[in-house]
């Protein structure tokens, strides 16, 4: 399974790193962590 993200949602995904590490230093950085962590669960677990 692959996942591919359209242009706004991944402008919407680099805004919300980019706004998070602005209110505490590496927190977006901590945020994209989770968000790959959640869609290798969804590849791996596609029916769950």
């Amino acid at each position: 399974m692959e996942i591919i993200f359209l242009s706004p949602a991944r402008d919407d995904l680099t805004e919300a790193i980019s706004y998070y590490n602005g209110q505490s230093e590496g927190l977006g950085y901590e945020f994209a962590a989770e968000v790959k962590k959640t869609l290798e669960r969804i590849v791996q677990y596609p029916n769950a």
